[in-house]
């Protein structure tokens, strides 16, 4: 999934020329703090909330307080991973998106960008999650994925992080099963360390029990 996949369809560019009061008027309409401004087809520079705000010129225009050096953007070829990079690493709400000439096509939005994410991890799709915790030598994604493939599931998406200071990893993964008992039991017979589950049918029985518990409280 490309940037320009997920270009917005809402979130318009501004012109140097425009008055600060567009400006404003455009982030409020948007809910955004930050809008990109564009000129003959190039990014030029980039508008902050605050900065609009803060002028104390009633007639000031877009180009006499937008930010010009150090334009954060990606390509429209690159992928959802750098649209997330570039949002985290600049703390922004959205990112320019220019073609290979450097014309500017479009901003994502990092709503957008966190949706595309969603359907890439399979996020919205019923199934449980797995947590494990292994050494970073025993990691092997065609071991995991055979032992719940055996157990007659597969594996709709994984994620890895290093634990900090240490030789160990976590496993993340999302498996097509609500009821995962065996492939809990296969990978303690394969000495993996089971962190964490989160099964849809577990916990709407805590949440049951939870309320059984509360009527029963009330009733007293």
């Amino acid at each position: 999934m490309t940037a320009s996949e997920l270009l917005s369809r809402t979130i318009q560019a501004l012109n140097p020329k425009d008055p600060l009061s567009r400006a404003l008027n455009l982030m409020d309409e948007f809910h955004i703090a930050v809008l990109p401004v564009v000129a003959k087809g190039r990014l030029v520079g980039m508008l902050k909330e605050e900065a609009a705000l803060n002028s104390n010129d009633p007639a000031a225009t877009v180009e006499q307080v937008m930010d010009r050096v150090e334009l954060p953007y990606v390509r429209g070829a690159q992928h959802v991973y750098d649209v997330l990079k570039l949002l985290a690493e600049r703390d922004l709400p959205l990112v320019p998106v220019l073609d290979p000439n450097g014309r500017y096509q479009g901003s994502v939005s990092g709503a957008e960008a966190v949706h595309a994410m969603a359907d890439l991890v399979n996020a919205c799709v019923p199934g449980s999650v797995v947590v494990l915790e292994m050494a970073r030598n025993d990691y092997s994604l065609q071991r995991l994925a055979r032992i719940v493939e055996e157990e007659g599931a597969r594996v709709l998406s994984m994620y890895c992080n290093d634990l900090p200071e240490s030789m160990r990893m976590e496993v993340t993964l999302k498996i097509n099963r609500d009821d995962i008992s065996g492939i809990l039991q296969a990978f303690d017979r394969f000495q993996y360390t089971v962190r964490t589950t989160f099964q849809p049918s577990r916990m709407e029985d805590d949440m049951r029990q939870r309320y059984d518990a509360l009527m029963r409280i009330m009733k007293i």
